[in-house]
Parts: structure tokens; C-alpha cells; sequence
């Protein structure tokens, strides 16, 4: 039987997490609830669990200070978090499972199921050990972590140049001009990416205007190697982006 634990400081959440998972996941074994990193880190070494559940803010330091214990990562990790910081955002850039509180139980759920289904994922030990990485840096050095219908594929996010909104999902081309197709609406990567550069100049497309060297009426011109990519621009949004290119230069 698999194994889960939950490590939350606040009594309240710990007893609602526990009720959303002995209803809807009586497959697995609930260990003891515990609300520490010192706590959490015993319990991993004494019960080897398949799913921690775990709070990013926790009163003797931070998920990531637990994490970077793990030697190799043989559990699965869905990041628990009341409220937006720099740390749940090097999360979403490295594709982990979270859930932001309160959230819905349905939330709660769909991220266990999500991880469950990643039990066998070969890669996880990469995707985490860039999470772990990301935390420390600034958002401007960081990678990101696409996941593909296949896998994932991890890009620095100084290396991305557009992406294009497609059927299905998009696609996110690098400095290597490579495709890499994501199953996921490129309104999610505009709203991560926004503040650092990258804006929606078209319907289609989200461009990082740090890559672009020539703002034209109906275009924007990007650098690809010795060559240029000329991007569709919105007319009525020619104003916005002349003046967020000015700002990023």
C-alpha cells in the first residue's frame, strides 16, 4: 500500500487535507500528520513515503529546506501554499504540482491524482533537483520546466523567444529556434512570463521583447542567431509594445 504524508503546521488545514484523502484516496496508507521540517524529515527517513503533501512555509524553515535533505527523490511532492511569493513561483516554473490556500477540494484532489499518475515519471529527479535550483535564483536566471506529451524539456527563461498559441495547447521556440510543444493554453505562460518582459503582441503569440530588435507597425522583428524572425504585431497594441520594449532595453 502507498504511503502519504502531510506536513502542515496549521491544525485546521492538516485535519481538512487528512479528511479530503481518507475519503478519496482510502488506497493509500495516512501516516501521522506532522507540521516541522525537523518532523517531516524524520518521518521520511523512518516511513519512506510515496506522496508528501507539503506546506512551503513551515516554522523551522521551508519545504525547500527539507528537500535539499533528499539525496534521491523516490516520493512524488504537491507544494502546499497560502498565498503567491518567489517561492511558488520557482515551483510553476519548474512544473511541480501545487495547490494554492484555501483552495477548493476538487483542487486538492486533481493534484494528487496529478501526482499519482507522475508515480513512474524517470525524470522526476532532474525536475526536482532544477525546483531546488530555481529557488535560489533570481526569476530572470531560472528554468523553466515544459512538460510535453512525452516528457518535459527544461529551457532557461533567458533563452525563450516566443510562444505561438496552437490547437492543444503551444509552442515555445528557444534561441535554437526548437519547437517544443506544450499541452497547456499559452495564457498560462503569458501570465507567468508577463513580468519579466514577455507580452501578448498578438492573439497567437507572447513574445520575450528582450529578444526583439525592431519594432515595425505590424511586426516585431527578433535575433535568431545570424538570421531574423519577423513576429505578427496587433496594430492597436503597436503603442504598448513600443513603449514595454523601450522600458526592457
Amino acid at each position: 500500500m502507498k504511503k502519504i504524508l502531510v506536513v502542515e503546521d496549521e491544525p485546521l488545514m492538516q485535519r481538512i487535507i487528512r479528511a479530503v484523502i481518507l475519503q478519496h484516496f482510502p488506497e493509500f496508507q495516512l501516516l501521522d500528520g506532522v507540521s516541522t521540517v525537523a518532523d517531516a524529515w524524520a518521518s521520511i527517513k523512518a516511513n519512506a513515503p510515496d506522496l508528501v503533501l507539503l506546506d512551503i512555509g513551515l516554522p523551522d524553515g521551508t519545504a525547500f529546506d527539507l528537500l535539499r535533505k533528499v539525496e534521491f527523490f523516490d516520493f512524488k511532492v504537491v507544494f502546499l501554499s497560502g498565498h503567491e511569493d518567489y517561492l511558488v513561483e520557482a515551483v510553476r516554473f519548474s512544473a511541480a504540482s501545487y495547490v494554492l490556500k484555501p483552495f477548493d477540494l476538487s483542487e486538492l484532489v486533481f493534484a494528487i491524482d496529478k501526482a499519482c499518475d507522475a508515480m513512474e515519471e524517470s525524470e522526476y529527479q532532474s525536475r526536482m533537483e532544477i525546483l531546488l535550483t530555481n529557488a535560489k535564483l533570481p526569476a530572470s536566471a531560472r528554468t523553466v520546466v515544459f512538460p510535453t506529451t512525452e516528457s518535459s524539456k527544461a529551457v532557461p527563461l533567458s533563452s525563450i523567444l516566443y510562444g505561438e498559441a496552437v490547437a492543444g495547447g503551444c509552442i515555445i521556440y528557444d534561441d535554437s529556434l526548437e519547437k517544443i510543444f506544450v499541452p497547456r493554453p499559452l495564457r498560462y505562460y503569458e501570465q507567468m512570463f508577463g513580468k519579466y518582459g514577455f507580452y501578448r503582441c498578438h492573439p497567437l503569440y507572447v513574445v520575450n521583447l528582450r529578444k526583439v530588435f525592431k519594432v515595425e507597425e505590424n511586426s516585431l522583428i527578433i535575433a535568431t542567431g545570424n538570421e531574423s524572425t519577423k513576429i505578427p504585431l496587433d496594430p492597436r497594441k503597436y503603442n504598448v509594445v513600443k513603449q514595454r520594449f523601450m522600458e526592457v532595453e
